[in-house]
């Protein structure tokens, strides 16, 4: 049984899981052409604090091993370059990736401005003040 799978344009939705060359991601929102994705890794040898473990269910329907965790750091990515997948998220697993990406996201600004000049990760467009004098 052939499947078909929406053509350019057409909205994929949230929580849809598609392949990427990094491999498997879950789409948290779209724009356009443009998708904001995040990674699903299977059982991570590291941690992150933006991890959230995948439910029994979202598991056996993605097939993955037990400790799976898709990571609430969006990156984006062209609608072209994903092959779209026929699982989902559960809504439970999606609405706890939305609130964790909102956060991971308020704690790299906050991280980001509290960084010195050199960092290079400094945000803010204000003139930092020079100590050579």
């Amino acid at each position: 049984m052939a499947h078909s799978f929406p053509t350019s344009g057409q909205p994929l939705g949230r929580g849809r899981i598609v392949m990427t060359k990094r491999g498997l991601c879950t789409i948290l929102a779209e724009d356009g052409e443009r998708l904001v994705l995040c990674p699903i890794y299977e059982a991570p040898d590291l941690t992150h604090r933006a991890d959230i473990p995948l439910s029994w269910r979202d598991e056996l329907i993605l097939g993955l091993k037990q400790n799976a965790v898709v990571r609430a750091i969006p990156f984006l990515k062209q609608r072209r370059a994903v092959t779209p997948q026929q699982a989902r998220l559960s809504t439970l697993t999606l609405t706890q990736l939305r609130l964790r990406t909102h956060r991971e996201l308020q704690i790299n600004a906050l991280e980001s401005s509290r960084l010195p000049f050199f960092s290079g990760r400094h945000t803010d467009n204000h003139p930092h003040h020079s100590y050579a004098s």
